[in-house]
């Protein structure tokens, strides 16, 4: 894979900045970034450094070595060739062991001055602005700007291929957060890309290499950079590691983020130290979560939560354990939640609490609280027995697998299978 024809140019009110990718996989493309003219400043037109890492998991899936035709950061182009990679390919089984090389190398560190994160209105990215930005004193610390990136996350309902789509939602999205950003006077950066046109395996596996690639794009305005935990903690890393780890690889942010990190920006993950309950809980204290907080994954078309979609019902359950639903009425239909939602997801997560995180952060808080819950047991006889598309058998293996001791199912698991 070659990449080259590092290009910065004025298109309206934008400034693109963009390369050729040549590939044996992919032919010949464009890759670009784009932001408005009073923010093109920050762009990184002496340097690949952004483009390297947007196409490294591509051409690892590929088993294409890379050669850039200009110039790269020193130490990212030393710390993927020697650490990035290797992590990837136990990350991701399919991806092959490449090289990559590079016309000119540079330790330039640029005189940057941001201090960034995203800023999504998440449950997540509230904690980073409320710790990193409300709570921090320090200027060499305190976030002086958000960022808002087109490189994936925007893809909903079946439209992780539609890149026109998933740029209208970007834009709309951006108007609609930017009140926020707004209301406290930091600026908010759009970064529109068509990166996620070069990455077809799902945003989730490749959502932290896409995130990273648009941040170097923009290290000549930031020198420091926080991205939110997507609300493990890091007990629960090593907890539920064997389920989560090869699914999603913002669970290796704590390890991958340094590693990405250049002469000019320091990447530095943040919150892990929380559980998504924590986090919660945390933010209830910042105003402006209680009519800014968005987490809505329903794809409906409207921006505001639907109350009902999984990550309305996983935070809406902490709000009502916790007997905090009314503070955020501003934000969440909590009656449709009680109607539509609530039973049916309570049941999911007694289930689940033993598999997930986030499920069992929300039991654990239910019981401390004395909130009542459904056994088990109860749940199984419900979503089981009572369901008529589940046949008697497998009604009795799912009663076998919730219900009995582990050493009276393996026993019984070994005399069926002689049996048959």
């Amino acid at each position: 894979m070659r990449i080259f024809n590092l290009q910065k140019m004025t298109q309206r009110e934008d400034v693109k900045l963009s390369v050729s990718i040549e590939s044996e996989r992919l032919g010949t493309q464009e890759l670009w970034f784009s932001t408005p003219k009073q923010y093109a400043d920050g762009l990184c037109d002496t340097r690949m450094d952004g483009f390297l890492v947007g196409m490294l998991f591509p051409a690892m899936q590929y088993g294409e070595d890379i050669h850039l035709e200009g110039c790269v950061s020193k130490k990212l182009l030393f710390n993927l060739n020697n650490y990035a990679i290797p992590l990837l390919m136990a990350f991701s089984p399919s991806s092959k062991a490449i090289k990559i090389t590079a016309d000119q190398l540079s330790a330039e560190r640029f005189d940057a001055k941001g201090i960034g994160t995203g800023f999504s209105a998440g449950v997540d990215s509230f904690c980073t602005v409320y710790d990193r930005y409300e709570m921090e004193n320090d200027p060499d610390y305190k976030v002086n700007s958000f960022l808002f990136l087109n490189v994936g996350s925007h893809a909903c309902g079946g439209h992780e291929g539609d890149l026109n789509f998933q740029e209208k939602k970007f834009r709309q999205r951006y108007s609609y957060l930017k009140r926020f950003p707004d209301e406290i006077g930091l600026p908010f950066i759009p970064l529109n890309s068509n990166l996620h046109a070069f990455h077809p395996w799902g945003h989730q596996k490749t959502c932290t290499l896409t995130l990273v690639s648009g941040l170097l794009i923009m290290q000549a305005e930031y020198r420091r950079y926080y991205i939110s935990s997507l609300g493990w903690s890091y007990t629960q890393m090593f907890e539920f590691y064997k389920t989560d780890i090869n699914k999603d690889i913002a669970f290796l942010d704590p390890v991958v983020l340094p590693i990405f990190s250049t002469e000019s920006m320091e990447l530095i993950p943040d919150g892990t130290h929380y559980t998504r309950v924590q986090k919660t809980m945390h933010i209830v204290k910042y105003e402006p979560a209680k009519r800014y907080l968005n987490v809505c994954i329903s794809g409906e078309g409207s921006h505001e939560n639907c109350s009902i979609c999984g990550k309305c019902s996983r935070t809406l359950m902490t709000l009502s354990s916790a007997g905090l639903l009314s503070e955020f009425e501003a934000v969440f239909n909590s009656s449709r939640y009680k109607e539509k939602a609530e039973k049916r997801f309570v049941r999911e997560q007694v289930l689940l609490q033993s598999t997930d995180p986030f499920a069992q952060g929300n039991i654990e808080l239910a019981k401390k609280r004395g909130v009542k819950l459904p056994s088990v047991r109860a749940v199984v006889v419900l979503k089981y027995i009572l369901s008529p598309k589940r046949t008697v058998k497998r009604v009795v293996f799912k009663i076998v697998k919730h219900v009995l001791p582990d050493a009276v199912r393996v026993c019984l698991k070994k005399k069926y299978k002689r049996g048959n």
